[in-house]
């Protein structure tokens, strides 16, 4: 078994000047994900998904702070506050943006684009970059005649298959797409979601996809990790997590989106995420859990789901009776 992405205990955080505190976004975070996976990290907004994300893709800020350890195939991209992303960023792993449209700039073509990405991470002249533009276009469904298009010319659809078809071209082993599919329109969102797992699959580029809506990840992904406050309190197969969701966060997520064909009431999450100055041991759902009990004033332990395949849960109550 090859490691893609191997996360060992990291977290990380951002300096407030001002106040001069550092408030954690992601909290001692021990995650694996397998050569040619398809894996999801769901969460709401501020449950730390993006900048975990982020920091496989090798794109956090200057002002961020590490802790921990972060492999890339391997190779020790993070150890504790020294990054170390030359030859990984853009070569090996490549990121796709929430907003297509920002991301591409309306003064260069799309045959630009694919060219000044090429030229700088696999060195490229105009001519082979042209070529291998025209293979990735066909391969998500586009036509080379989109090269001569400048961005504001296409949908936002096609301006995300381009970036999605840049990531390939660059022949990364790895994509991480942020919320790939926020920016576009409702009846788009599962071609591209589609897309993105049959290039997984016949392609074998392993694939991160960051989103806090639980329904898409049965599309593309075959496991997935529930992030809250920077820490995963949920992680397993998709179909056990989805059929069989342990933690009251992960269930409440699942009450906040509407399926084809159920009827059912739409329940929004209460109360808003935390922002964690101090990373102390406590359940971080405590305060907004309809189940909370006494115990929970300590942090539970990551623990197996019945017999329940690489299903794991951080709740001291699982199917509704405390355990510990």
């Amino acid at each position: 078994m090859v490691l893609a992405v191997r996360a060992g205990g990291i977290s990380i955080g951002y300096i407030d000047e001002e106040e001069e505190y550092i408030v954690w976004a992601v909290r001692g975070v021990d995650l694996a994900i397998e050569e040619g996976d398809a894996f999801c990290l769901v969460g709401e907004s501020g449950s730390g998904k993006t900048t975990f994300a982020s920091a496989i893709a090798g794109i956090l800020p200057p002002h961020a702070v590490t802790r921990g350890k972060l492999y890339i195939f391997d190779r020790l991209a993070i150890d504790e506050s020294t990054w170390n992303f030359n030859g990984l960023r853009g070569r090996v792993v490549s990121y796709i943006p929430q907003n297509p449209g920002t991301s591409l700039s309306p003064f260069l073509t799309v045959e630009d684009h694919f060219y000044y990405v090429l030229r700088d991470t696999l060195r490229y002249d105009r001519e082979k970059s042209r070529k291998a533009a025209m293979e990735a276009l066909l391969k998500v469904g586009l036509d080379r005649g989109v090269l001569e298009d400048y961005p504001h010319e296409l949908s936002g659809g096609m301006q995300q298959r381009v970036l999605i078809a840049i990531a390939l071209a660059s022949n990364a082993k790895i994509i991480v797409a942020d919320e790939p599919t926020s920016a576009i329109d409702a009846n788009l969102r599962a071609s591209v979601l589609q897309l993105l797992g049959r290039l997984n699959r016949e392609y074998r580029v392993t694939l991160l996809l960051v989103t806090h809506d639980l329904a898409s990840t049965s599309i593309v992904c075959n496991r997935l990790a529930v992030m809250l406050a920077g820490k995963i309190v949920e992680t397993g197969r998709t179909i056990s997590v989805l059929r069989n969701p342990q933690h009251p966060y992960t269930k409440m997520l699942l009450d906040c989106v509407p399926l084809l064909g159920v009827k059912k009431p739409l329940k929004p999450l209460p109360g808003e995420p935390i922002q964690v100055v101090e990373d102390k041991a406590i359940c971080p759902f405590r305060e907004r859990c309809p189940r909370a009990i006494d115990k929970c004033v300590e942090e539970p332990p990551l623990k197996p789901v019945g017999d329940e395949e690489n299903h794991y849960v951080k709740c001291w109550r699982l199917t509704g009776v405390e355990s510990g």
